[in-house]
């Protein structure tokens, strides 16, 4: 169990245009960042590094936490597609493989060693010994090749079989040995397949609880082996429930007993609830609030640099978004800085494509390469008069988290002659629309990444279970699958920057911008460890 001291951001002024700088480190992933900020004039958030001095951790307690989604659909990590989800939720409930460290290592988790094979062909994980569900059955070798199987079952149809399909063997040695065999090297595997949170693929799950259950009671209260337990008589997923330390965890039982989760739609509500004391933090402190909070003395703001991407999605389904001069005419007429300023109050990096400034190693800024979808008002109206899309009216369909970008693109793009129209819904009901490519446009990309893998190929192949806009190209599939087969970090690098070069081109998304992971507590809140749009919360305790 992690207890250590950690440090946070909070004192010198920043720009509102706050600024990711990374450097590429070390690491099983070959990740490292640091966060730095650009020094300007203006009323913006205080932000200081110092390290938070912390006593020996306190048992027991209740984090109240308030959760930033309007509801969830489901909290089966096989099933799972909303990265929120994935990044602060299933990593409390599901342990997996390997877990992340602060700089998105991959360390240690429910496998306690592993080997690769030198041709990168096999992979063989040692279990800990005594490893239980939180049902109380153990959990072996077994239970890993199970839940490999039933998530490449065509019939469940889960969007993270992709990431399993290179297993051509899954074969359990002893109770505590499971070894995968590989057709092909899968460079991303341990990072994107096998990981607590984001590589939920082969998160175990219990099959006596799912088989006893039923598929849509298990999508409610699933029964894992993480730190917390769902407590299934107050799991309400449209407004919230009780996690409950795990006895039986195998990293100890954790500090807290109980996180009470408060699912807050409205991002104002979210920083009033911090505010008043109804909750003791906020899972992502919204952009609005964060200049207010962290004028708060009692509450601490934590910021890393973001594993995500955004863009607006055009669905190629609807004319005239099958025509690449009306979706570049959109991309150009997009003023990603004022964007960021007014609907962000600067709290992102303009994005240019689907690699996040976390991943250092492959990340272009900006200011360092030129983009067709670059800001042009002039060329996009030239576009758009020759798509003759002038006085179409899309429906940007969204939740009350996207709703102040939303309000923001269709200012922008009424200059050239859009009545861009708002579509508002519930998480739920936009998931499922989404996932049925049921929308005109949509502002949506990857949160929560284990490696570049998950942000491109997800959105940008041919088969991937999130390009519900109808997005084909060969060039890109050809280089998504050999940033695949390589384990050559520069030229895993130079892959995917060539597959970003033909999807500017190709204008799948408009490419808006990059978040910056935010987190806030109350000063009694100690333990927190960062990791990029991940929340382990098995060393969080109270000092009260």
């Amino acid at each position: 169990m992690a207890r250590i001291d950690w440090s946070v951001l909070s004192g010198p002024r920043v720009s509102r245009r706050t600024l990711l700088t990374l450097a590429a480190g070390t690491g099983a992933a070959g990740y490292a960042s640091r966060l730095a900020a650009s020094a300007a004039p203006g009323p913006a958030p205080r932000f200081s590094r110092r390290t938070r001095a912390q006593g020996e951790p306190k048992t027991g307690g209740t984090l109240k936490l308030g959760y930033g989604i309007s509801q969830i659909p489901n909290l089966d990590p096989a099933k799972v597609n909303l990265g929120i989800v994935a990044g602060e939720l299933v990593p409390n409930l599901f342990s997996s493989l390997v877990q992340f460290d602060t700089e998105l290592g991959v360390v240690p988790d429910l496998a306690e060693t592993w080997t690769v094979s030198e041709d990168g062909l096999e992979y063989s994980f040692t279990l800990r010994d005594g490893l239980t569900f939180h049902n109380g059955d153990p959990l072996r070798a077994a239970d890993i090749v199970y839940t490999y199987e039933r998530n490449i079952d065509e019939a469940f149809a889960s969007p993270h079989a992709n990431k399993l399909a290179r297993i051509s063997a899954a074969d359990t040695p002893d109770d505590l040995t499971v070894t995968f065999t590989l057709s092909e090297a899968f460079a991303p595997f341990l990072a994107v397949a096998c990981s607590r949170g984001p590589g939920r693929a082969l998160a175990p799950i219990s099959q006596r609880a799912f088989e006893e259950m039923g598929e849509e009671q298990f999508d409610q209260t699933p029964v894992g082996c993480g730190p917390f337990a769902i407590n299934a008589e107050t799991a309400d997923l449209s407004s919230g429930f009780e996690l409950v330390a795990f006895d039986g965890w195998y990293g100890g039982r954790p500090f807290l007993d109980t996180i009470e989760v408060t699912i807050i739609a409205e991002p104002s509500s979210r920083i009033s609830a911090l505010e008043a004391g109804d909750v003791d933090m906020l899972d992502i402190v919204p952009p609005i609030g964060v200049a207010q909070i962290a004028e708060n003395p009692d509450i601490t703001l934590v910021q890393t640099p973001g594993t995500s991407w955004l863009g607006l999605a055009m669905n190629f389904a609807r004319p005239p978004w099958d025509n690449p001069e009306a979706r570049m005419a959109v991309a150009k007429a997009i003023d990603r800085d004022a964007l960021i300023e007014t609907a962000l109050f600067g709290l992102a990096t303009p994005g240019i494509g689907a690699i996040a400034p976390a991943f250092s190693w492959a990340y272009i800024a900006p200011d360092q390469t030129e983009t067709p979808q670059a800001f042009n008002l002039e060329e996009a109206k030239a576009l758009a008069e020759t798509a003759g899309i002038a006085g179409a009216a899309p429906a940007i369909m969204g939740t009350t988290d996207d709703q102040r970008v939303r309000e923001v693109l269709r200012g922008q793009l009424s200059e050239i002659g859009l009545d861009v129209q708002l579509e508002q819904l519930q998480q739920a009901a936009w998931n499922e629309r989404w996932l049925a490519g049921d929308y005109d446009w949509i502002v949506n990309g990857s949160v929560a990444d284990a490696d570049p893998d998950d942000g491109h190929w997800n959105f940008f192949s041919a088969e991937g279970p999130w390009n519900t806009y109808g997005y084909v190209n060969d060039g890109v599939n050809e280089l998504l699958i050999k940033t695949r087969s390589t384990s050559d970090q520069e030229e895993r690098a130079a892959l995917f920057q060539e597959a970003q070069r033909l999807v500017q081109q190709d204008i799948p998304h408009a490419f808006l911008y990059h978040t910056i992971d935010t987190t806030g507590f109350y000063n009694d809140v100690m333990g927190y460890v960062p990791i990029p749009e991940l929340r382990y919360m098995e060393s969080v305790w109270l000092d009260r």
